[in-house]
């Protein structure tokens, strides 16, 4: 990550709010990079206060500012700098934004606050801003073009990238869930909101949980005591 946008949102991924990070110039930094982190391939961001190298793009804005060495004005530089650049940071955030996605963020916004779905919400905020982003972007697309088993599939490999999910040839309305994950409460709920979210009414579904069921004639699913009975 280089530009301010970027590091703003690996914050967001890593369970940091942008009106909690802090933005600095840095003492010590390259000229052909705007962050100025101890090391380049930084992925995460680990506190709210962020050095940068306010000359990479906005030496118009800040240069004559910087050169100021009054002391006491030190104080409210600091701040200043800070307050311009959250200003700028929602200039970049939207530059190039388009319609489909100003929608997925307001789609975001509402899924967690509980205007689109007040029981729903419990469960989405303890899902990873990443996963958010894209269930809102499912929520959209079944929103504009109706729900289908496509989208439920997607949903859960969202939330459980490993689970496996069958449709029954002697009944196709029939759906069997397998996820190797223990059954632990948090994520049956996370797999019920999947399901009330987005599962076509008119199909029923088996959830197998940590033990596939068993398949004839393939060994991996046939190990006694590590195989659940359909």
């Amino acid at each position: 990550m280089n530009f301010l946008w970027d590091i703003v949102l690996r914050a967001q991924s890593c369970n940091r709010r942008e009106e909690e990070l802090f933005f600095v110039q840095a003492d010590e930094y390259s000229p052909f990079y705007e962050q100025a982190f101890d090391y380049i391939n930084e992925d995460c961001v680990y506190t709210n206060e962020i050095e940068l190298n306010l000359l990479y793009r906005f030496a118009d804005i800040f240069q004559d500012i910087l050169a100021e060495d009054g002391r006491e004005l030190q104080e409210f530089k600091k701040y200043m700098i800070d307050v311009v650049l959250h200003i700028l940071l929602y200039t970049d955030l939207r530059h190039g934004l388009s319609i489909r996605e100003i929608y997925i963020r307001k789609l975001t916004e509402e899924l967690l606050d509980g205007t689109f779905w007040r029981e729903g919400a419990k469960v989405f905020r303890l899902i990873s801003p990443q996963k958010q982003n894209r269930l809102a972007t499912l929520v959209l697309s079944q929103m504009q073009t109706g729900s289908s088993l496509l989208i439920f599939r997607r949903a859960v490999l969202i939330l459980f990238p490993d689970a496996i999910l069958y449709q029954v040839k002697a009944d196709r309305k029939k759906l069997l869930l397998y996820l190797q994950d223990k059954p632990e409460d948090y994520k049956k709920r996370m797999i019920q909101f999947a399901q009330d979210m987005f599962l076509p009414l008119s199909y029923n579904i088996r959830i197998f949980w940590e033990y596939h069921f068993g398949i004839i004639g393939v060994e991996g699913t046939m190990n006694i005591d590590e195989l659940a009975i359909y």
